[in-house]
């Protein structure tokens, strides 16, 4: 035998853990090959291993084969449990060449508090930072979910409340299933950092995204296209989730209306989605007795206000620091408050010590303010940010830089329990006008949009005054200042430039009859009072004029009077006057309103050859009233025909005539093989006439947004409840069907059941939350009504606004 394969008995094997290079690799090995000699070896591999192999592979010829490795670790004793590091160190080496991710750990080596792992309660004699991991029930499913996006990509989303334990399971899976893989963490203001990775992929990468809301709450969020990338690239993405933020983002609103949230709902649909349950099941708790020699497991195990992982995590001692705080704390308990009520109205950024010092007051009786030492808010602020049981604070300082204070953020459990105590709380006007002066001008939108939803319109205004015009931010602005009988301000600000407050202005001018003023305007240049001073006359019988100030706006280049100049020239009588204005001022592929008027005077007026002329260039509106006309004529062949080429109103009107003619076979035809929205909704609704509820369940449960099974959701709904099959009715409810929202948000109307009624609204839904406020007001409940605007309630403020009449 070799001397070089002696057994090395003064060396103990390198930990394999460790090893990251070829060399360190073949040192390990030649360590290890020291338990026994080569004849053993060779022996317990049954002649497997050739001298040279065990030779080469120990001394400078690199054999980068498992079966090689697995049989030499076989043959020195090792199970198969043994082997696994050595695999994965063989896997490191083998792929060490491959690109690393920018500021990219090893899975093993992250650290789990970075990652978001809440820290434990600190007990006496026990040094180590997290307790031993317990089992979860969902580990299983878990980790088979990321082994799968190992292999072709994935995104793997846990869903739970705060301090629920989704976090430190999601850790301990991934470092399980992916230890040498290689993991970033993407801090949620650096989403181009995301972009980066997803632009130039780097193999065996996890992109971890604690706390999702936090990515998908930014103005650009997280593109779901981003994602979609990643997982094509093979890269595998986690991530935990509040329920509440999920619900409130795949819910789907009414078809049609504005979709806030359709990117995240598209994003969501990627994922590979687990919940965890808010308490252990008699199995975990099982296995959490094995565990109880640590301290702190036998502390969480005993503790009967809360679950395990929240007692681990501190969350009862979150809450007795706050809501129990002794007397002489009371400026802590006011700090605490201050914050958690910043949050709920939309302040998401760090807030400042400024911030709190001034809000802090309104959450104080007039003797603690007169009795407040000089230095109350350092105390107050130590008390708040004081670590309980060595785990969390209420607040929580976040860094701007070395020995700085950017400002303080809520423990994120702590809020979750205040949003449900808090929920009809008002905030007193010091927290308001303390958001105002000294908020991050991120949170600016989203703050105004709370304020004026719990009616403190003062402070809206403001905040949107701040704004400018982003976002639609100057309407809402004229419509407060409408709403509040304030005409002379937005005069004034229409009379500087500003142009919502000019079209609220006008549109009021014109609702009160006001022709002096809008002369007075429209002389002044303001070609939108020119307009409604148009309208105005017209609607009263002063055609002509009308059409001298129409045409005169018209030649200065106001193209959006040239629609009105038609139809009031159409009221005289000069309907060819009207559509040789529109003729002249119309492209053959245009889709403005005034194509579509000359579309339709086209087709009252007999012009059907160029009427057809337009809808064969292809223009929409032609297509319309063409289509209207075939239907009228009977010339169902040549309807089917541009159905049949792919027009969308010639395939609407044949799925009108089929209704008629009942066709329903032709009818799931065009709507299956055009997904047309008109064919999808006439196929539901006849359907459901002929109580085929099992086909449109079926439809329903594709589930894939698209018209047909939305009119399906609708439908089936509208059935369910008809029947009374409100389980059924409910189910579908939470599952995030609108339409199933909806019904039986008007039956729990019916039932006056407010609580689960007030489930729906909170969840963002503005329909149920119409439901609700509608339901409040017509019973009188005034005081319930309050509540609501306290707790943002859409359209809760605005139904305790005096009626005014229109003068």
């Amino acid at each position: 035998m070799r001397g070089d394969l002696e057994p090395a008995k003064d060396r103990r094997p390198l930990d394999p853990d460790g090893v990251e290079t070829l060399a360190e690799l073949k040192q390990a090995l030649n360590h290890l090959r020291g338990v026994c000699s080569y004849a053993q070896l060779n022996r317990t591999a049954g002649g497997a291993l050739p001298k040279s192999t065990i030779s080469n592979l120990l001394n400078g010829v690199w054999v980068p084969m498992q079966e090689t490795i697995t049989a030499f670790l076989a043959a020195c004793g090792l199970d198969e449990e043994a082997q696994a590091p050595w695999l994965r160190a063989l896997e490191r080496v083998a792929t060490a060449h491959l690109a690393r991710p920018i500021g990219a750990v090893r899975v093993r080596d992250a650290r789990a508090r970075l990652l978001g792992v809440h820290r434990a309660i600190r007990v006496d004699g026990v040094q180590s930072e997290l307790p031993p991991y317990v089992r979860r029930d969902i580990d299983i499913e878990l980790r088979a979910a990321i082994t799968d996006a190992a292999f072709d990509g994935g995104f793997v989303l846990l869903l739970g409340g705060s301090s629920v334990g989704k976090t430190r399971t999601l850790l301990n899976a991934i470092q399980a299933v992916l230890p040498d893989w290689w993991l970033i963490h993407p801090d949620p203001t650096a989403i181009d950092t995301i972009r980066t990775l997803a632009a130039a992929p780097t193999p065996r990468t996890v992109v971890w995204l604690d706390e999702l809301q936090r990515y998908l709450d930014r103005t650009d969020g997280l593109p779901a296209g981003l994602v979609r990338t990643l997982i094509a690239s093979g890269t595998v993405t986690v991530a935990t989730l509040w329920p509440s933020a999920y619900t409130s983002r795949t819910t789907k609103p009414i078809y049609g209306q504005s979709d806030s949230h359709a990117g995240d709902r598209d994003l969501l649909k990627l994922a590979h989605i687990i919940g965890v349950p808010d308490a252990f099941s008699t199995a975990e708790r099982h296995r959490a007795e094995a565990l109880a020699s640590d301290r702190r497991i036998r502390i969480a195990l005993d503790t009967r206000d809360a679950g395990i992982t929240q007692a681990l995590a501190a969350g009862p001692e979150l809450i007795r620091s706050w809501q129990h705080a002794p007397d002489n704390q009371c400026y802590g308990k006011a700090l605490i408050t201050a914050a958690l009520d910043a949050r709920r109205v939309g302040a998401t950024a760090p807030l400042s010590r400024e911030l709190l010092g001034a809000a802090a007051p309104g959450y104080l009786s007039s003797a603690q303010q007169a009795q407040a030492p000089s230095d109350w808010l350092d105390h107050g602020l130590t008390y708040a940010t004081t670590v309980l049981v060595g785990a969390v604070a209420p607040l929580i300082s976040v860094a701007d830089g070395m020995g700085r204070t950017a400002g303080y953020t809520v423990a994120d459990y702590l809020y979750q329990h205040a949003q449900g105590v808090r929920r009809v709380a008002s905030l007193p006007d010091t927290a308001w006008q303390a958001l105002v002066d000294h908020h991050h001008p991120a949170d600016t939108s989203r703050l105004a949009d709370n304020a004026e939803r719990r009616g403190q319109y003062r402070h809206a205004e403001n905040l949107y005054r701040r704004l400018g015009d982003v976002d639609g931010t100057d309407y809402k602005l004229a419509d407060l200042l409408v709403d509040h009988d304030r005409i002379e301000e937005l005069r004034e600000r229409a009379d500087a430039g500003s142009w919502p407050a000019a079209d609220r202005l006008t549109r009021l001018l014109a609702e009160r009859g006001d022709i002096a003023a809008l002369r007075q305007r429209a002389a002044a240049g303001e070609r939108m009072a020119a307009r409604r001073l148009a309208g105005l006359l017209s609607e009263q019988g002063n055609l002509d004029e009308a059409v001298a100030i129409l045409r005169h706006i018209i030649d200065l280049g106001d193209r959006a009077a040239v629609t009105q100049l038609a139809n009031v020239l159409v009221k005289l009588g000069q309907s060819e006057e009207a559509i040789a204005v529109l003729r002249d001022r119309t492209e053959i592929n245009d889709r403005s309103g005034e194509s579509h008027y000359l579309a339709q005077l086209l087709a009252g007026h007999g012009h059907i050859s160029e009427l057809r002329k337009r809808a064969d260039a292809g223009n929409y509106s032609a297509r319309d009233f063409l289509a209207q006309i075939l239907v009228e004529t009977g010339s169902f062949p040549e309807l089917r025909q541009h159905a049949d080429a792919g027009d969308f109103f010639a395939a609407n009107r044949l799925a009108d005539w089929l209704v008629e003619e009942e066709d329903l076979d032709a009818l799931r035809q065009l709507a299956d093989a055009r997904e047309q929205s008109a064919a999808s909704e006439r196929l539901a609704k006849l359907l459901a006439i002929r109580g085929e509820i099992e086909e449109l369940r079926k439809r329903a449960d594709i589930g894939d947004g698209s018209a047909n099974s939305w009119f399906a959701e609708s439908q089936l709904a509208l059935m369910l409840a008809a029947r009374g099959e409100i389980v059924e009715l409910r189910k579908r409810a939470e599952s995030g069907n609108a339409n199933a929202v909806i019904c039986l948000s008007n039956i729990l109307a019916e039932r006056g059941d407010i609580d689960e009624l007030r489930k729906y609204a909170d969840s963002g839904n503005v329909v149920v939350a119409k439901i609700l406020i509608e339901l409040l007001v017509r019973e009188g409940r005034i005081g319930e009504l309050r509540d609501e605007v306290a707790a943002g309630t859409v359209g809760a403020a605005a139904a305790l606004l005096p009626r005014k009449p229109v003068r």
